[in-house]
């Protein structure tokens, strides 16, 4: 089951509603910066308390929501590696720990 970028959107935006950040930001997908990898979808998001202030202290500690393909759960990346990398390196055999 291949994810369209609209279906990803949606993905993330559930995600995002139940996510620990829900309760202490508004949280504003942010499609143009979206990126889509051969496995999955990365869609940024930030807060809307970010975004008008530019106050670091006010954003997600990540900010970008991985939306597998093949239809696996959206979850958060490891901040330790760059995205690109841990997309490219997902194994779609394995889920992703926490999900």
């Amino acid at each position: 089951m291949m994810i369209s970028h609209d279906d990803a959107l949606e993905a993330a935006r559930a995600f995002l509603r139940t996510s620990p950040y829900a309760n202490q930001f508004t949280l504003v997908l942010q499609p143009d910066l979206s990126r889509e990898y051969e496995r999955a979808w990365a869609i940024r998001f930030d807060s809307q308390e970010h975004l008008e202030t530019g106050d670091e202290t006010r954003a997600p500690f990540v900010r970008v929501v991985i939306v597998p393909k093949d239809g696996a759960a959206p979850h958060l990346p490891p901040t330790h590696l760059p995205v690109a990398e841990y997309v490219r390196n997902l194994d779609p055999a394995q889920p992703p720990a926490g999900a």
